[in-house]
């Protein structure tokens, strides 16, 4: 019986995602290249600030910074910021930035594929 009880109210506290809960605004974003470094842009909204950005590659490299204490807000028509991390030909990119606005309910998730082609080849979104 203590099992039952147990078990039941384990349920009852984990609860499970619903229609009504404000998971994260997932977008796509743009991406140029200037020769192998690439150029994110997305249609920036005002007030829009930069909390974190996770840049992760195909050989399971990783960058990853938060900016809670700073935000940093990009400019409408800019790059937004890679913060200098080196690219590698070969190499197949997925890149995150956190975006909060005090106008918008929900953070949106800026979200980008692109891979970086050998050197002297097309470069591929």
């Amino acid at each position: 019986m203590t099992r039952l009880l147990l078990l039941c109210s384990f349920f009852l506290l984990a609860g499970c995602p619903r229609p009504g809960d404000r998971l994260p605004d997932m977008q796509l974003s743009q991406v140029t290249f200037v020769g192998n470094q690439p150029c994110i842009t997305y249609p920036v909204a005002s007030g829009d600030r930069i909390t974190s950005i996770q840049i992760g590659s195909t050989d399971s490299d990783s960058f990853r910074q938060m900016f809670d204490e700073n935000p940093l807000y990009p400019a409408s028509g800019d790059c937004l910021p890679t913060f200098s991390y080196r690219f590698e030909a070969n190499k197949s990119y997925t890149v995150y930035y956190s975006l909060d606005n005090d106008n918008r309910v929900r953070q949106k998730i800026i979200e980008v594929h692109f891979t970086i082609a050998p050197r002297g080849a097309e470069v591929r979104p």
